[in-house]
């Protein structure tokens, strides 16, 4: 039905609502936000508006203007009904067009890209869609630590033989490197099986944190074990040398040469995965390493990368104690290899501290979810907008939602017969009628609601199957 507005001799669709946002005040009337001065509007929060560093302009604030006021403005400036249509074809148009080529060279790079050779490496993005594949994901996870603990249980046993052979303290470095990242493996192992445990009364959101804390408990073990210990070592040797330069170094050689062509192995196999894992969550690589949700391959990428470059120290201290005969050069080559060790201890212990504490998702994707909601027809505005990562594959997102009620309202008469609720209404006698009346209406509304604030959740979790649990209050 249409809404006469006599003020103006124009007239205006229910569908469209008594108020008209001011980012449709262009395609809808042609009309600048500096032709509306001096029309009273409503300031709409803005799910940003707490958050400078999203707008440094400043420019967050939303506007709800009254549409029958728009109008007039309309009128006065394009003079006649038909000029304003014109006008706000002619900016819908433009709008179109910008869509449209927007569109194409969208579809272009998703050509471009799809014929990329390495697109065959690329994993099914709905990786987390359910339960069961994050368990096939946590089992396959599981297979790989438990390759990596038998591989540097296996290098440890050849580290300390070459070290009691040798009594070189950058070979006892490495064999204390190597045992610490297999006690390393071992706690992150068992932190994938804790995961796995179900939800329950006391921890209903699961224990998918629980990657997390075994992460922190193998970077600290890693600290206290490794890096002090072969610091302390080095310096010690430093003053009573224990390298036997009598002995052919050609034992320490081949271990760490069969060692060096392990971890570079490894560390190849693990950057593959980071790039695949930092591809699936839509970030870039270096934001994948510092903040992405997955600790267990960083966690194994930093062991590579600080075994294979510990391989190189090792060997170059005990190179040059051997050409200078000066053993000094062995002592320091441990001192380098533990501090190499606290080091990525400390990145593991800091990385895995923000996510226990409590960390936001991906703000790319947050506004992205927001711009989303805000696209929906009986969406308003965004409010309060908070994220927080469960762990790897959980996701919890809370916002507030202005919901358009004409919209809200029309939905709802779309549902039932207006001329029987009519003719109800009429026929209504007593106050207590009226009561009941408006009661159950008001329930109705109520369902109605409950019914959008329903699918507005499908459509966050179809689309970021990541987000687990939503929570949209009403604002």
């Amino acid at each position: 039905a249409e809404v006469s507005t006599q003020s103006t001799g124009m007239k205006q669709t229910a569908s469209k609502g008594l108020y008209v946002k001011d980012t449709d005040i262009l395609s809808e009337y042609g009309l600048s936000e500096k032709d509306l001065e001096g029309i009273p509007y409503k300031k709409l929060r803005n799910a940003y508006e707490q958050e400078e560093h999203v707008f440094p302009d400043g420019n967050y604030e939303r506007k709800l203007y009254p549409r029958e006021l728009v109008v007039k403005r309309a009128l006065q400036k394009y003079k006649t009904r038909l000029n304003v249509s014109a006008q706000s074809k002619k900016y819908a148009r433009v709008e179109q067009e910008e869509d449209d080529i927007g569109d194409a060279l969208s579809n272009l790079l998703k050509m471009l890209y799809k014929e990329k050779k390495s697109i065959k490496h690329r994993k099914n993005t709905d990786f987390l869609e359910n339960e069961e594949h994050k368990r096939n994901q946590i089992i396959s996870s599981l297979k790989v630590v438990s390759f990596s603990i038998a591989t540097n249980l296996a290098v440890a046993v050849l580290k300390f033989g070459s070290y009691f052979y040798t009594g070189s303290a950058s070979m006892l470095s490495e064999a204390i490197h190597s045992v610490i990242d297999t006690m390393n493996q071992m706690f992150l192992a068992f932190g994938l099986i804790y995961s796995l445990k179900k939800p329950h009364s006391d921890h209903p959101y699961g224990f998918d944190k629980a990657r997390y804390v075994y992460a922190l408990i193998s970077g600290v073990s890693i600290f206290e074990i490794g890096a002090v210990y072969t610091i302390t070592h080095g310096v010690s040797q430093l003053q009573n040398p224990s390298l036997s330069l009598d002995h052919s170094l050609s034992t320490a050689y081949a271990v760490l040469l069969f060692t060096a062509v392990i971890e570079g192995w490894s560390l190849s196999f693990a950057y593959r995965q980071a790039k695949i894992q930092s591809k699936l969550e839509g970030v870039s690589f270096y934001h994948y390493i510092f903040k992405g949700y997955e600790p267990n391959t960083i966690a194994v990428l930093a062991e590579d990368i600080a075994a294979t470059l510990g391989v190189v120290i090792a060997g170059a201290g005990i190179g040059l104690s051997a050409y200078t005969g000066n053993p000094m050069y062995d002592a320091l080559g441990s001192i380098g290899v533990g501090t190499l060790l606290g080091g990525m201890a400390v990145f593991i212990i800091l990385r895995n501290k923000d996510a226990l504490i409590g960390r936001s998702m991906n703000s790319i994707k947050q506004r992205a979810v927001v711009g989303m909601l805000e696209r929906e027809e009986s969406v308003l505005s965004v409010n309060d907008v908070k994220t927080m990562v469960e762990g790897p594959s959980y996701v919890r997102f809370k916002a507030e939602i202005f919901f358009n009620t004409e919209v809200i309202t029309k939905k709802y008469l779309d549902t039932i017969d207006t001329a029987a609720l009519l003719n109800e209404a009429q026929s209504l006698q007593t106050n207590t009628d009226m009561e009941n009346f408006m009661m159950e209406q008001n329930q109705r509304m109520v369902d109605t609601l409950a019914l959008e604030v329903d699918r507005l959740e499908y459509l966050i979790k179809r689309k970021y199957p990541e987000i687990r649990h939503v929570d949209l209050e009403l604002l």
